[in-house]
């Protein structure tokens, strides 16, 4: 059984990479983490964690140029995706890659920038939204566990 993992928290690095490993303990095949916030804020270090405690290894980069690296591990493939620099074709080929990739129901996919996918291109998705604090050191999270809806 699915547990709702929304929540409201302010956390320094060590708490958010515990949370995203929180969050990968719960991802089954077929769901995906939408990742939004700004620039800077911790997207890539949720990301990576979250990946780490998928069973991951290895030097795990933000995928900026690439946008879709693909990691596998006991038969599960994570689309790790970046969003920033898109636009256009490249834009849509993308996200029917992301479709396909979770249809599939052997993938997952953690998106960086997600806030530039059209709505509902991933059902009942893992929303993270990161933002900065007055203290520079924390960091409010924001997850919407969309799965427990059935958006």
């Amino acid at each position: 059984m699915k547990r709702d993992l929304g929540c409201d928290l302010v956390l320094d690095q060590e708490g958010l990479e515990a949370l995203a490993g929180s969050v990968a303990g719960d991802l089954s095949p077929g769901e995906a983490v939408l990742l939004s916030g700004e620039m800077g804020v911790g997207k890539s270090v949720f990301a990576r964690a979250l990946l780490r405690a998928l069973g991951m290894g290895g030097r795990i980069p933000s995928p900026g140029f690439i946008m879709d690296a693909v990691y596998s591990s006991g038969g599960i493939e994570v689309h790790h995706m970046d969003l920033y620099r898109i636009s256009g074709v490249a834009r849509e080929m993308l996200e029917l890659g992301i479709a396909e990739a979770l249809e599939s129901g052997t993938a997952m996919a953690v998106v960086e920038w997600a806030e530039k996918l059209p709505e509902g291109i991933t059902r009942s998705p893992i929303l993270v939204r990161i933002e900065y604090t007055s203290d520079p050191a924390l960091r409010r999270v924001v997850i919407d566990d969309r799965r427990m809806a059935g958006d």
